[in-house]
């Protein structure tokens, strides 16, 4: 069913390879969590809408296109086909996922890691509301399903504040939604910001977004998000075309 799956859609597996992202490659060498990201077209770049929250700056900065051009072209029509599946294909697509997150979990285990899972790397889809069945067995997400895996993401999504213990969302700061990051934060979840700093330069110790101070630490040398502490800014430093924004979606604190 699986190869199936796979040639019926034009691609040969759902998550990426950990050494596909330096960051979560470099997360991975650091600690006991290995993990696996999920990559599908971002905004509606397939023809179908997976990052509804979506901003004119943080569309303009996705990390879609980073990497090496390369290989772009067969990248993005991957994720393209990725999304397409998602959508028109969706039982199926939730059980192959159940299976390569089973497949990464004995991977990892025989490296003595834990599991983690990046399921919007490049969307924002409401994951813990989708159902799946796996081993026969139906599930109200894939948390419930894996219980010991931690899966986490960023979102922009501000009503996403009851989910599975074991799902860590961070809220994305963008050009516009200042009251609703503040909002994140008074709830108890840390917040990422992109600020115009450079490579190797230092960022800011505190942020203030609507007028309330917070405490700044750099997100930039790995991406377990699930192990900062709460109610803290998560500092990036601008790369690729965000360097070049013009929205407000880089914050200035130069």
């Amino acid at each position: 069913m699986t190869k199936e799956f796979y040639k019926r859609h034009g691609f040969s597996s759902l998550l990426a390879s950990p050494h596909a992202n330096p960051k979560i490659e470099k997360g991975n060498k650091l600690g006991s969590y290995a993990s696996r990201p999920l990559h599908l077209a971002p905004a509606k770049l397939s023809g179908f809408e997976v990052c509804p929250m979506a901003t004119a700056g943080c569309r303009a900065a996705c990390l879609h296109t980073a990497g090496n051009p390369a290989y772009m072209k067969g990248k993005e029509k991957a994720r393209v086909n990725r999304t397409k599946a998602f959508f028109t294909d969706r039982a199926a697509f939730m059980t192959t996922l159940a299976m390569e997150i089973e497949k990464t979990i004995a991977q990892n285990k025989k490296a003595k890691k834990k599991t983690a899972i990046r399921l919007n790397a490049t969307s924002d889809i409401v994951w813990e509301a989708m159902p799946v069945e796996h081993k026969g067995k139906k599930f109200s997400s894939l948390m419930e399903a894996f219980p010991k895996v931690q899966f986490y993401d960023y979102t922009k999504r501000h009503n996403r504040t009851v989910r599975p213990a074991n799902y860590h969302l961070t809220y994305s700061l963008a050009e516009n939604n200042d009251a609703r990051a503040l909002e994140a934060l008074q709830a108890g979840m840390s917040v990422a910001a992109v600020f115009n700093v450079g490579r190797n330069k230092p960022l800011p110790k505190t942020f203030a977004i609507n007028g309330v101070e917070f405490p700044v630490i750099d997100g930039d040398p790995d991406d377990r998000r699930f192990l900062d502490p709460s109610q803290v800014i998560v500092g990036l430093r601008a790369k690729g075309q965000a360097k070049n924004d013009a929205t407000g979606f880089v914050r200035n604190v130069l």
